[in-house]
C-alpha cells in the first residue's frame, strides 16, 4: 500500500499559522515540503491574509446573493398591495 502525500499538516506544522488542522491554508503538501528540510511558506502572513479575505464575489453569484438579501429584508415588512390596511374590529 502506497501512502500519497496530502495537504493534511504534519507534526512539524504544529506552530504554523497556516495550519488549519485538516489542511494547509497555503495549499501545499506539507509532507513533501518538510521532507526537503523546511517548509517554504511556514508562518507566511500574506498567504494567510489571502486565505482569510477572499476576493469579492462578482457576476451572477453576486446578483443572486443581492436578490436573496433583498427578499429576506422585504419578508420582514408588512405588504398591503396598495390597499389601506384597517385591522378588523373585535366585537
Amino acid at each position: 500500500m502506497k501512502h500519497h502525500p496530502g495537504d493534511r499538516p504534519v507534526g512539524k506544522c504544529k506552530g504554523c499559522c497556516l495550519n488549519m488542522r485538516t489542511f494547509c491554508a497555503a495549499g501545499l503538501e506539507p509532507k513533501t515540503e518538510w521532507s526537503r528540510g523546511n517548509c517554504r511558506s511556514r508562518d507566511d502572513r500574506s498567504i494567510l491574509e489571502a486565505y482569510l479575505h477572499p476576493t469579492p464575489v462578482t457576476g451572477a453569484k453576486a446578483a443572486r446573493q443581492q436578490r436573496r438579501t433583498k427578499a429576506s429584508r422585504m419578508n420582514t415588512e408588512p405588504h398591503y398591495n396598495g390597499q389601506i390596511f384597517t385591522p378588523a374590529r373585535q366585537g
